[in-house]
């Protein structure tokens, strides 16, 4: 591929998320020739990503505020920058950068812009009306620009968006997904310790499924309390409309068959020693955290959500369970419990799609072949 000399901008809520889903991805843009720059809220970050050669804006973003003077300040902010960086091409990370940097964009100069939408949240939940979903409605027209294209990871988000802002085709693209390194998130054989754990690892929302887990652990108490744990693994989340307080976490677990550990980093070590991996989630992009538990070989039990049923082919690299459908959780839950050589086919098998179709070097030149694509367009 013919190396590149463009700049290129990404603007993401925090560093640490560069850091888990995109630094590889901006590393190997650098290798094929692009300067890279990222705005973002440093959280302590900023030198060891500066020290790869990436230029740092920090910008103290707040994900969750609904203040509009916040956002005002936010979006002033974005349009100075980018009119101080001036990039040939700027990705935005997220439904809120989305919104803000697309408006920040207009007028200036002849930047490309890429919005990656890696879920709809609740905000834009399809069966939802909000306030979000009528002001994408109203900047309708800034959207339709030649300049602005949308990247999406699952067939569903993309109608979504192309009907609320009678997008063109040409507009839309899709790569699943962020890749793996299959090298750090190696396949490792089942923990033969006892007891067996189940985890669920996601950040603690009520979209995630985290109430359907806890019923569904109650619901196979009688049989399994003493013999498996159900572990729920992340952190609070108090920018979302969906999250959990901790004393509705602290109230529904009881640190012995049900428990709830918080944020953890790194997640290897979770992902290894636990036998069945759960994400019972409402709505998703395509999950990342099923990735990780594929390439380690894990067996999973998801929900028909379109970002998980975009990964999980049901009794072939894991169990597809329906949406809030509690006790069919539980069934599928107990079937794995039991049946362990059927653990190892599915997590054998997960393994094997993430090194198809998945790993860094899969989807950096998916990526880079995608910014070649809209920059010759330019």
């Amino acid at each position: 591929m013919k190396k590149s000399n463009s700049h290129l901008l990404f603007v993401v809520n925090a560093d640490y998320f560069f850091v888990s889903h995109r630094l590889s991805m901006a590393l190997a843009c650098i290798e094929q020739g692009f300067r890279v720059s990222l705005i973002t809220k440093n959280t302590g970050q900023r030198s060891y990503i500066e020290s790869l050669g990436i230029d740092f804006y920090d910008l103290q973003l707040d994900r969750g505020s609904k203040s509009p003077l916040q956002n005002l300040k936010e979006l002033w902010l974005l349009r100075k920058l980018y009119h101080q960086i001036n990039p040939d091409l700027i990705h935005h990370v997220g439904i809120k950068l989305i919104l803000l940097g697309s408006i920040a964009r207009l007028g200036l100069g002849n930047s490309i812009v890429l919005n990656a939408v890696a879920g709809l949240g609740s905000a834009l939940s399809q069966n939802k009306e909000s306030i979000l979903k009528r002001i994408f409605f109203l900047m309708g027209f800034m959207f339709r620009k030649s300049y602005q294209h949308f990247l999406f990871q699952n067939e569903q988000n993309a109608q979504f968006f192309q009907q609320l802002l009678h997008l063109k085709s040409l507009q839309i693209n899709f790569i699943k997904g962020t890749g793996i390194d299959t090298n750090y998130f190696v396949y490792t054989s089942e923990s033969i310790q006892t007891p067996l754990k189940v985890c669920l690892i996601a950040r603690m929302l009520k979209d995630k499924g985290v109430w359907d887990f806890i019923k569904a652990a109650e619901l196979l108490r009688s049989k399994w309390e003493g013999k498996v744990t159900f572990e729920l693994i992340g952190p609070i989340d108090n920018a979302n409309p969906s999250a959990l307080t901790q004393q509705e976490l602290e109230a529904n677990v009881d640190n012995f068959y049900i428990m709830w550990k918080g944020a953890q980093s790194p997640i290897l070590p979770f992902l290894q020693t636990a036998h069945i991996i759960v994400l019972p989630s409402y709505h998703e992009g395509f999950p990342r955290i099923l990735l990780e538990a594929s390439a380690v070989g894990r067996a999973i039990v998801a929900s028909d959500c379109d970002g998980c049923k975009a990964l999980i082919e049901h009794h072939k690299n894991g169990l597809i369970v329906p949406i809030g459908h509690i006790e069919v959780l539980a069934q599928q839950i107990d079937y794995l419990i039991e049946k362990p050589k059927v653990r190892y086919l599915l997590g054998y098998n997960a393994r094997q799609v993430v090194v198809d179709n998945y790993t860094e070097q899969h989807l950096n030149q998916a990526f880079i072949a995608l910014y070649h694509r809209l920059l010759c367009g330019k």
